[in-house]
C-alpha cells in the first residue's frame, strides 16, 4: 500500500510512510537462536506447545535470542463514535470519558492486570467527546468523536492521517525507550460497531455472522446494530483493500491511532500484543498499510465477539488465551503477556541438557575450557605495566602512600587524578573543529578496549567516522528521533527537550560508533546465561573508560544514543546482529561546564546520595 509513493505528501503522511519504510523483516538469526535454545532445554522438544512458537516470534521481532517482556507498554487509545446515536450500544457515550478517568486513577481492570505484569499504562485521548483533564493523560484529540457513519463518513482523509501519525509517533517514542513490547488497548463506546463494520468491509462476509453484543445489547439492539452496519456499507461502498478509505467511511479515531501505533512500534522492533476485536481490526488495517507489520504481532486472546476469531484467521494468528472475555481495555492481551513472561522465564532459567550434564560431573570439557580462558586474566598486568600512566611519579603529599610499594598501587596524586576525571567528566554538546592528535585518539580507544567485560567477552567494536557526509547523515537520523521522543513531554518541557541540541555530531572532528556483538565469545560466555544483557554492560564499561580517558586528555566527549538502530546500521554498514550502542563525539570544546548539562538546563537535579544508599537490604538506611 505504501510502496511507490512520491513527494507532495502532508507532514502526517510523511511520518507514517517513513515509519512504514523502517519496518524490517524479523531477525532470522534471533529466531533460530531462540528455537535452538528451546530445543536444548531439559524437556521434550515442543512440549510447551504454542508458547514456544510465540517466544520464537517474539525473539525475531525484538532481535533478541532471549525475548524480553519486562518493559511492556500498554497504550489505550480512547475515542467516541457518532454512530452511538443509532442506539447500537448498551451504554451512553459519556462512559468513554468516565472510563478514561478510571484508567488514569488506577481503578480499572487494565490497571490491576498491568500492575501484575509490571507494564506501564498510557492513556491517549485521540477522540473523546468530553474533554478530560488529568496530568497523566496524553492529549492528542483530533476531533471530539467521529461523525455518525450511518449518515455520513466517520472522518475526513486529513483526520485519518492525523490519527495514524499520532499513533506512529507514540509507537516510535515508546519503543525507543527500551519498550520492546507494546500491548494494544482501546476505549470507546460504539467501537465494536465500527470495528465490525470495518471487518465486514475487509472480508466481504455477512455482517450478521460477525456482529456480537459488544457492551451487552439485547436481541433487539443486536438486530439494530446489524442493520446499521449493513446500511452504512451499502451507503458508502468502502474500498476493500484501501485502509484510508475504510477508516474514513467506517472507522474510529482510536482504531486509526492503534493502526499507527502498530506501524511505529514495529519500526522499532517491538512486539505487538493484540487484545480483542477492535485492536485486531486496527492491526489488520496496519497490515494493509505495511504488510511486514504482521510479523511483529501476537494475539493475547480471542474474545467472545464472533468477529474476533474471524479477524484472527485473516491474520493467521493463534490466541494465547481463550477465556470468552469481552472486556477490552487490553485486559485479554495482558493475560497473554503474563503467559509470555512465564515462558520467557522458563526459557532463560531452565537448564539445557548439556548444562545439566555438566552439573552432574559427566562432562567437564566446556567448563574446563571456560576456566582456562578465564585464567588469561594475568595478561592484564602486562597491559598495566605498559599503559600511558606507567612511570608517572607521585607528588609528595599526604594521605595515601606517596611512594607505593608495588607498581600496581596508586600514589595519592594518581588517586586524586582519577577522582578528578570522574567528577569533572561532562557530556559535551558543542565542539571546536580543530583536529585531534592521533596519539591521543589512540590512547582513548585503547582505554575503551581495556575495559572489563563479563566473561572476558570483549563485545565492542569502534567505528571511526571523519567524513562530513557520514556525520551529517547520522545527525539527521538522531534529530528525527529526538523530535519523536519529544512527544513524551508537554508544553515547556517539550520545548526544553528540543533545545538540547545534537549538533556535536556534525561539529566534532571525530565521531566513534561503539557497537556490541552479542555473539562474541560463543554461546556460553561466563555470566551470560544468568544475565543476557552482559554484552551491553561490557560495552558500557568500554564507553566509560573512553569518557574518563578523554577527560584526562582534556578532550571533550558527547554520548548520543537517540537513534534508530537500523538507520545507523544502514549508514555504517553494520551487520544485522550487531547493535550500535552509542555515537561518541570527540573534540576540543570552548568551555567545560561546572555542572552536567541536564542539571544546569534545569531538566533534573542530582539525587541526594542518601536516597540511593541502603544497608544490607533494599530500602534500609542508616
Amino acid at each position: 500500500m505504501l510502496e511507490g509513493r512520491q513527494n507532495g505528501l502532508t507532514s502526517e503522511q510523511q511520518v507514517v510512510f517513513h515509519a512504514a519504510e523502517g519496518v524490517l523483516r524479523p531477525c532470522a538469526l534471533s529466531r533460530e537462536q531462540a528455537r535452538l535454545r528451546l530445543d536444548s532445554l531439559t524437556k521434550p522438544q515442543g512440549s510447551l506447545g504454542y508458547l514456544e512458537e510465540a517466544l520464537v516470534i517474539a525473539a525475531g521481532a525484538q532481535r533478541l535470542a532471549l525475548p524480553r517482556f519486562d518493559k511492556a507498554h500498554v497504550v489505550i487509545f480512547a475515542g467516541d463514535h457518532g454512530v452511538v446515536d443509532e442506539g447500537v450500544s448498551a451504554y451512553p457515550a459519556e462512559v468513554t470519558a468516565q472510563m478514561v478517568r478510571n484508567f488514569l486513577g488506577g481503578g480499572a481492570a487494565v490497571s490491576a492486570l498491568a500492575d501484575q505484569a509490571g507494564a506501564q499504562v498510557h492513556v491517549v485521548d485521540i477522540g473523546v467527546r468530553t474533554a478530560v483533564s488529568h496530568p497523566l493523560l496524553i492529549e492528542r484529540n483530533v476531533r471530539r468523536g467521529t461523525r455518525n457513519f450511518a449518515n455520513e463518513p466517520a472522518m475526513t482523509v486529513d483526520e485519518v492521517w492525523k490519527a495514524l501519525a499520532i499513533g506512529v509517533e507514540l509507537g516510535l517514542a515508546l519503543a525507543e525507550g527500551g519498550g520492546r513490547v507494546m500491548v494494544l488497548g482501546e476505549m470507546g463506546i460504539g467501537n465494536t460497531t465500527a470495528s465490525t463494520a470495518l471487518l465486514a468491509a475487509i472480508t466481504g462476509l455477512p455482517v450478521a455472522s460477525l456482529t456480537g453484543p459488544g457492551t451487552g445489547v439485547d436481541a433487539t439492539g443486536l438486530a439494530r446494530k446489524v442493520s446499521v452496519i449493513e446500511t452504512a456499507i451499502a451507503l458508502h461502498r468502502p474500498k476493500r483493500g484501501d485502509p484510508i478509505d475504510l477508516l474514513c467511511k467506517l472507522g474510529g479515531l482510536e482504531i486509526a491511532g492503534l493502526a499507527g501505533l502498530a506501524i511505529g512500534a514495529a519500526a522499532r522492533q517491538a512486539l505487538l500484543v493484540m487484545d480483542g476485536l477492535i485492536s485486531t481490526v486496527a492491526v489488520l488495517l496496519a497490515v494493509l498499510l505495511e504488510p511486514r507489520v504482521k510479523q511483529y504481532v501476537l494475539a493475547g486472546h480471542v474474545s467472545a465477539e464472533p468477529g474476533h476469531a474471524i479477524a484472527l484467521e485473516q491474520m493467521g494468528q493463534r490466541p494465547l488465551v481463550q477465556l470468552g472475555m469481552r472486556l477490552g481495555e487490553a485486559s485479554g492481551a495482558l493475560l497473554g503477556l503474563t503467559l509470555l513472561q512465564s515462558g520467557a522465564r522458563a526459557m532463560e532459567h531452565m537448564a539445557t541438557f548439556k548444562e545439566a550434564a555438566v552439573a552432574t560431573g559427566s562432562d567437564t570439557t566446556d567448563r574446563e575450557g571456560s576456566l582456562s580462558r578465564a585464567a588469561d586474566a594475568p595478561d592484564l598486568l602486562a597491559v598495566t605495566a605498559t599503559s600511558p600512566l606507567s612511570g608517572v611519579r607521585a607528588d609528595q603529599s599526604g594521605g595515601a602512600k606517596d611512594k607505593p610499594d608495588h607498581a600496581n598501587e596508586f600514589s595519592s596524586s594518581e588517586r586524586e587524578a582519577v577522582y578528578k576525571a570522574i567528577y569533572l567528566r561532562r557530556d559535551i554538546r558543542t565542539f571546536r573543529s580543530d583536529p585531534l592528535p592521533e596519539e591521543a585518539v589512540h590512547r582513548i580507544l585503547q582505554a575503551g578496549h581495556h575495559a572489563p567485560s563479563v566473561g572476558y567477552m570483549q563485545p565492542w567494536n569502534f567505528v571511526l567516522i571523519r567524513s562530513a557526509a557520514t556525520k551529517q547523515a547520522l545527525r539527521d537520523v538522531v534529530d528525527r528521533e529526538r523530535r519523536a521522543a519529544a512527544l513524551h513531554f508537554r508544553d515547556e518541557r517539550s520545548d526544553q527537550y528540543l533545545r538540547l541540541k545534537v549538533e556535536g555530531l556534525r561539529e566534532a572532528p571525530l565521531t566513534v560508533c561503539v557497537t556490541s556483538d552479542p555473539t562474541r565469545g560463543g554461546d556460553h560466555v561466563l555470566g551470560r546465561n544468568s544475565i543476557p544483557e552482559t554484552d551491553l554492560f561490557s560495552v558500557s564499561c568500554a564507553i566509560e573508560n573512553m569518557w574518563l580517558a578523554a577527560r584526562a586528555e582534556n578532550i571533550a566527549l558527547g554520548w548520543v544514543s537517540i537513534f534508530k538502530k537500523p538507520d545507523v546500521r544502514s549508514i555504517l554498514g553494520i551487520p544485522p546482529h550487531v547493535d550500535p550502542v552509542g555515537l561518541l563525539s570527540l573534540g576540543y570544546t570552548e568551555q567545560w561546564p561546572d555542572r552536567p548539562l541536564l542539571e544546569s538546563a534545569g531538566w533534573r537535579q542530582r539525587i541526594p546520595f542518601t536516597r540511593v544508599l541502603f544497608e544490607e537490604r533494599w530500602g534500609v538506611t542508616r
